[in-house]
């Protein structure tokens, strides 16, 4: 599994240095677009950050770009999914996400509980990076992410 992913990231950083985009808001959007990405939501959260919701590949997920400055470039950047899980989280969930930030460099996997056993909690995995010294977004951090989220899924369906 290590090796894959190391391939991966090699391809990635290779490939990241020849096509990028600004890393502004309708940047990004139409960095999504491009990439068969539906249902894209740009929502500003403050003056320096900017939630960008779409749906890729069967999943939803967000593009956060944070440190927004006034011409609308950001230098730091998040891609997260989460998923709704029903009741309350058991050790061996909190066990499981452990097991995946142990063994999967890249992304961090994440558990939220919720206050209420009836409103479930949620999990999920993001991945984040900086873009201050070119200050630009490719499509390969978009697929890198994905790679990282289909190996989060898969680790979580696993048995045991």
């Amino acid at each position: 599994m290590f090796k894959s992913l190391a391939l991966a990231i090699s391809a990635v950083t290779l490939a990241s240095a020849a096509a990028a985009d600004p890393a502004g808001p309708e940047d990004v959007v139409a960095l999504l677009q491009s990439m068969d990405s539906t249902n894209i939501a740009t929502e500003w959260l403050d003056d320096a950050t900017v939630r960008i919701d779409a749906n890729r590949e069967g999943y939803n997920f967000t593009f956060r770009l944070m440190d927004c400055n006034a011409e609308e470039r950001c230098v730091s950047n998040m891609l997260f999914a989460t998923f709704d899980m029903p009741g309350a989280p058991g050790i061996d969930d909190y066990i499981k996400i452990n097991e995946y930030n142990d063994n999967y460099p890249f992304g961090r996997a994440f558990l939220i509980s919720s206050e209420s056993d009836e409103d479930g909690y949620v999990i999920g995995v993001d991945y984040a990076f900086i873009t201050a010294d070119e200050n630009k977004i490719g499509e390969e951090e978009v697929k890198f992410f994905f790679v990282i989220l289909n190996s989060f899924v898969s680790h979580m369906q696993e048995e045991g």
